[in-house]
């Protein structure tokens, strides 16, 4: 198999870690408000909803619009299942700002760098570009460009999504490998003639009908327990 010239990364939930970044800001929260409220089930309904809107986007029940629009309409829903939760709007924006305070996992800086050394390195993302530049900035890393689906004709996993993605990158889908912990976002890409790049997840994802499914090794150009480890065999490979 010819090595990639590009990996796209994932970034929500494959490089950043939103969840314990949610349940910081519902902590704060709750301590505010002085309410025991269930931080990780709000965690989890919030992206399980984000998930929600995108498929309303991919179905046209709603404009094709960013993804902070769609995690703001996530969170008008998500309150509505915490009866009793009323908050106001500087506590919303509380809330929001979450989603811009990401921190990435441990191992992923030193990957990163040495990925790059090797690879063009881009992120194709359904959050949006303010988010990724705000999260990668809290985290000290610097991509080689942000591709977010805001800017393309759909949001992955639609076929449009990789394709224009690799587009802007000026090479051909053979040419990049998608990098994520979500297998369903890997087989999506492969679809469309993209490598895949399989790290094992370091936190839990909500169950999302039609997208949550097992990992299939066997099909992976490589892949790795951590980014280290898949930082170790993707420069091999490369060597």
């Amino acid at each position: 198999m010819t090595q990639p010239k590009a990996l796209a990364f994932d970034v929500g939930g494959s490089v950043f870690d939103w969840k314990t970044s949610i349940h910081s800001a519902v902590k704060k929260l709750a301590a505010g408000k002085n309410l025991p409220i269930d931080h990780e089930a709000f965690a989890m309904a919030w992206r399980l909803q984000f998930f929600v809107q995108i498929k309303r986007v991919h179905d046209n029940a709603i404009p094709h619009v960013n993804a902070d629009v769609l995690v703001q309409a996530a969170l008008e829903v998500v309150l509505t299942e915490f009866s009793g939760l009323e908050v106001s709007d500087q506590e919303r924006q509380g809330l929001l700002s979450a989603w811009h305070q990401m921190k990435s996992f441990e191992d992923f800086p030193p990957a990163l760098e040495r990925l790059k050394e090797k690879y063009k390195v881009y992120v194709l993302t359904v959050l949006s570009f303010s988010m990724v530049a705000d999260s990668s900035k809290v985290s000290g890393i610097t991509w080689d460009g942000i591709i977010s689906c805001e800017f393309l004709s759909a949001y992955k996993q639609r076929p449009e999504a990789y394709l224009e993605g690799c587009a802007v990158m000026g090479l051909k889908p053979e040419e990049v490998a998608m990098v994520a912990v979500h297998p369903s976002d890997l087989n999506s890409a492969s679809k469309t003639g993209m490598k895949m790049c399989y790290a094992e997840p370091q936190l839990q994802e909500p169950d999302v009908p039609g997208l949550s499914m097992p990992p299939e090794y066997d099909n992976y150009f490589a892949w790795g327990k951590g980014f280290k480890e898949l930082a170790d065999k993707l420069c091999g490979i490369n060597a």
